[in-house]
């Protein structure tokens, strides 16, 4: 165990919960998997799970966190992490790979052979086996007598499952063998990959939308119907970077747009002899007053503008959050 690790051990609960609200301050440097739909930021008490689980492997902290993923409210380990656990402890795992994705005969045998008692735990997947888990749609040959894996969601979205055909059988042949013959080396634990039906670690997916945002903030005329769009989809919690982005260059655009009509030339010079009117004049207390959003004024960068929107939906978001 390293020295590390035994710091980590040694500190108090109180020094823990702090490193693990620091760890999490660091946004999008944390795995997707580690965050919180209904903030769309990181989660501490999942951070802290994390390294708490890997502190109980012998992990460091930030090992733990590139190979440990939460899954309703479970920790769960990848499969890379249980093969180099068994290996670590000194018992040997083998992984055989036999014909192909396009030949329409690809299988991934595991073995694994206790060091201790000379138990042999083997497991085999091909995509045969995947279609009867209903992990794959089918393993069909095309026009051209390739045969092609197809794995997608009610949406259409490609998954795992047909992105990576060649790795998926390995990951869950080596979590049986885990689970069967090495539960004492994992805790019984299970692998993120069998948890999530063959999800990719640490690759936790976004949410499917329930509404085409993209396309409701392209069509917003004015910044309250922005806003409006943008509550809708904090209460849904389905936030995402792509859809923050979206929502500061749709806001950027307005903002420009209202700006240009603001400042369009309109001729009031006062016809000759004609007094002024004391009600045109500007109310100084009006012009410092808070507007309802930012318009970019000529000393505000566009680094400056998008990050105060960033901030200002950050905080919406969250308010929506805390109200549910």
């Amino acid at each position: 165990m390293s020295t590390s690790v035994v710091a980590y051990e040694s500190a108090s609960l109180d020094a823990r919960i702090k490193y693990a609200n620091t760890i999490a301050a660091a946004g999008q440097m944390i795995p997707r998997g580690l965050f919180d739909p209904a903030t769309g930021k990181p989660s501490p008490a999942k951070v802290l799970l994390v390294m708490e689980t890997g502190s109980m492997l012998g992990l460091h902290p930030m090992a733990a966190l590139q190979s440990i993923n939460v899954v309703e409210g479970r920790a769960t380990l990848a499969a890379q992490l249980m093969a180099g656990l068994i290996r670590q402890a000194g018992h040997r795992l083998e992984i055989v790979k036999t014909g192909t994705i396009p030949g329409g005969d690809y299988a991934v045998t595991v073995t694994g052979t206790r060091a201790d008692t000379g138990d042999v735990f083997a497991s085999t997947w091909d995509m045969h086996r995947a279609i009867r888990a209903q992990l794959v749609d089918s393993y069909e040959a095309n026009a051209q007598g390739v045969f092609v894996v197809r794995a997608r969601s009610e949406k259409g979205k490609v998954l795992p499952w047909e992105a990576y055909a060649e790795s998926m059988p390995k990951w869950r042949s080596i979590s049986e063998v885990a689970l069967e013959g090495f539960s004492d080396v994992t805790l019984g634990m299970r692998s993120y990959e069998e948890m999530t039906d063959g999800g990719i670690p640490m690759a936790e997916p976004d949410p499917e939308p329930s509404e085409d945002w993209l396309a409701l903030f392209a069509a917003a005329k004015t910044r309250s119907d922005l806003d409006a769009v943008a509550a809708r989809l904090a209460e849904k919690g389905e936030g995402t970077d792509k859809l923050r982005a979206a929502f500061m260059a749709r806001a950027g655009v307005i903002a420009r747009e209202e700006q240009t009509v603001d400042a369009e030339i309109v001729d009031e010079t006062p016809a000759e002899g004609a007094r002024p009117d004391p009600a045109a004049e500007p109310d100084p207390e009006s012009e410092s007053a808070p507007t309802e959003h930012i318009v970019p004024s000529a000393g505000m960068t566009e680094e400056e503008f998008e990050a105060a929107e960033a901030a200002r939906f950050d905080a919406e978001h969250t308010e929506a959050a805390d109200r549910d």
